[in-house]
């Protein structure tokens, strides 16, 4: 395949690859015991899938497109209740990086730029 990867592509990418694995669960921090045992295992698939979505998108692969959106917004709605139930400032803060972070990875694979190189690909 001699298609360029487009740069929001390249960005979205590098971006939800950080974001995947910044986003694991640590069961060792502490408090962690508090956090529900779904939550922990769930976080990891998620972040685990996200990396998958990540090597797609830079290998240019079809299916890589719609899994980044759909991690992407399964990412936003597991950040949405932090909003209300962060406890200070430095948690509303992480929080609202976890809903901004997603939506410009959204934001970038549904460019038409990047659609198109997809439809091509």
């Amino acid at each position: 395949m001699n298609t360029q990867r487009p740069l929001p592509v390249t960005g979205a990418a590098i971006l939800l690859a950080l974001f995947s694995l910044a986003s694991l669960p640590l069961p060792l921090l502490p408090g962690a015991e508090e956090v529900p045992t779904v939550v922990i295992y769930g976080g990891t698939v998620l972040s685990m899938v996200g990396l998958v979505a990540a090597v797609g998108l830079w290998m240019m692969k079809k299916w890589s497109l719609w899994l980044t959106v759909v991690v992407s917004v399964l990412n936003i709605l597991s950040s949405a209740p932090g909003l209300v139930m962060a406890p200070g400032a430095a948690s509303r803060a992480i929080v609202v990086v976890g809903l901004v972070v997603p939506a410009l990875i959204i934001m970038l694979v549904v460019l038409p730029t990047s659609r198109r190189t997809f439809a091509s690909a």
